[in-house]
């Protein structure tokens, strides 16, 4: 399954409004897989640092346009948060008020709820989790969508660092770099990211993936 045409929405969301949230990598993560996406003959859309209508109107602009292509790609880079009932969030710049966050921020389960109408295939990768106070984020209560397949770059209980340190986090420098691999699947893709980060971070950071059992096979690079 090698898809003809393919579309990303890539979001690197860094300088925060609340000066405690900024972040360092998530505008060169963002920056990294876009120009690797392009280089697979992705058409990519980046973004960086939007607020909350600037995310909702790249989300919706996004989903009119994959109707248009085979296979489609959100890559997000930048903070999120659970809710006390498992609602899993992204925040944009302008987040301030947890107590706020189903109208200041998006729920993760009803973006993936509203991709799942589309019947064209959609990955969502999110390297998010990048400060102490966050632990991952849990698997989406929801039927399991058909269509979309959902990466954490760690798994619930495991924090996923910012790697301030380096230019890039360690799972996005993996998935990087395993995706211009010839002949590599989306599974395969995914499942040796997870290997590499919890060698790399010693089993600390665990990245995981759920649903879309249809786009496990989907080859990005068809082999020689």
């Amino acid at each position: 399954l090698v898809p003809t045409s393919k579309i990303a929405l890539v979001i690197g969301n860094t300088n925060y409004e609340d000066d405690d949230l900024d972040l360092k990598n998530p505008t060169n993560d963002a920056r990294l897989i876009a120009s690797t996406l392009e280089e697979i003959g992705f058409s990519v859309v980046l973004k960086e640092n939007l607020n909350n209508v600037q995310f909702i109107n790249e989300i919706i602009e996004f989903q009119n346009k994959l109707p248009e292509y085979d296979f489609g790609i959100i890559y997000y880079a930048g903070h999120a948060l659970q809710d006390g009932n498992g609602n899993s969030y992204l925040l944009p710049v302008d987040f301030s008020n947890k107590n706020q966050i189903k109208s200041q921020a998006l729920n993760i389960s009803e973006i993936i709820l509203d991709f799942e109408l589309f019947d064209k295939k959609c990955l969502i990768i999110l390297d998010a989790c990048r400060n102490e106070g966050n632990i991952g984020l849990p698997k989406p209560i929801i039927e399991d969508p058909f269509n979309i397949k959902l990466a954490y770059s760690t798994a619930l209980g495991r924090k996923a660092s910012d790697n301030s340190d380096l230019n890039n986090t360690i799972y996005t420098s993996a998935l990087s770099w395993l995706l211009v691999k010839k002949g590599l699947s989306i599974y395969e893709i995914l499942h040796n990211t997870s290997k590499y980060v919890r060698k790399r971070t010693d089993e600390y950071q665990r990245p995981v993936h759920y649903f879309g059992s249809p786009i496990n096979d989907i080859l990005l690079i068809p082999s020689d």
